[in-house]
């Protein structure tokens, strides 16, 4: 090779090296560049986490504004803390069962359920919706189902199959504990028909669908009785046959204990739902269909 051709490889080398280098040093300014844009975002949200932290902070009467608690709770869920929101919820949601009167509220049912509905959509901590459902559980009693702002969307007519074992049978329970509270309408026996319905068909672990199974069987006669063939809840069209294939599903449980309570639910939701009628057409929402 002659020195002249040996000079162009030699030259066209050191160019090569000089882009790569290049090439490398840009890849780590704008990986520098990105890491301190997220170190930014997440020290705002922080920041605003504690600005919204302070809206519990009591007022010159003592107690914090409802108005202000909602915002609070709400700007935690949209800034990626609904595990914390939930937590505070806890505590802020009152305990004081049915005697609890509704101005003595400091976190409105609608609020406090767009709070749990984000805990639950959080899987990134399953311990966030583990509180949730037990939250919701513990407070179901004092719920309507026939109200849509009294339900989490993400389950109203749904479910995340992915949810633990206790948040499942917690959120079940919670279903029906809020329905057995209130008398037997058709809105509510739709309601919970399909709800039920929602949760067979988006879990695939058989335990699970044989309960749930067991569950709807106890509606579905009184569904019948209704003479309709499609409902809606949520998002989720069913129909009368798939309500009565998810009964036909239904199986014992393994766990005696835990078979003896469905068993429980059971009795009391088809004594519940056995005495509806239909609905007087007049005096009812049209919403109340959906």
């Amino acid at each position: 090779m002659n020195s002249g051709l040996m000079g162009i490889v030699v030259t066209a080398l050191i160019a090569l090296v000089g882009t790569v280098a290049s090439v490398l040093t840009a890849r780590q300014a704008n990986h520098r560049l990105r890491q301190e844009h997220d170190d930014e975002m997440a020290r705002l949200k922080l920041d605003a986490a504690m600005r919204a932290g302070e809206l519990f902070s009591a007022s010159e009467n003592g107690s914090a504004d409802p108005a202000a608690i909602a915002s609070g709770l709400l700007a935690l869920t949209r800034l990626g803390h609904p595990d914390l929101a939930v937590a505070l919820l806890v505590n802020l949601w009152s305990q004081t069962g049915k005697e609890a009167h509704e101005d003595d509220e400091r976190v409105a049912h609608e609020t406090a359920v767009l709070v749990i509905d984000a805990a639950l959509r959080f899987t990134a901590k399953p311990n966030a919706q583990l509180v949730a459902a037990e939250l919701l559980c513990r407070n179901a009693h004092r719920l309507n189902s026939c109200q849509s702002l009294h339900w989490p969307s993400v389950i109203d007519g749904g479910w995340d199959q992915h949810f633990g074992d206790k948040t499942k049978l917690l959120l079940i329970d919670a279903l029906i504990l809020m329905t057995l509270t209130h008398p037997s309408t058709e809105d509510a026996l739709r309601s919970i028909a399909v709800r039920l319905y929602g949760i067979w068909h988006g879990d695939e672990c058989l335990r699970v669908r044989g309960c749930v199974g067991r569950l709807v069987g106890a509606v579905v006669p009184a569904l019948k009785q209704l003479g309709y063939t499609d409902f809606i809840q949520g998002n989720q069209r069913v129909m009368l046959a798939q309500l009565e294939a998810a009964a036909a599903s239904g199986t014992n449980n393994p766990d005696g204990y835990l078979d003896r309570m469905v068993d429980d639910r059971c009795k009391k939701l088809q004594s519940w739902a056995i005495v509806c009628k239909q609905a007087e057409v007049a005096d009812t929402r049209l919403a109340t269909a959906i």
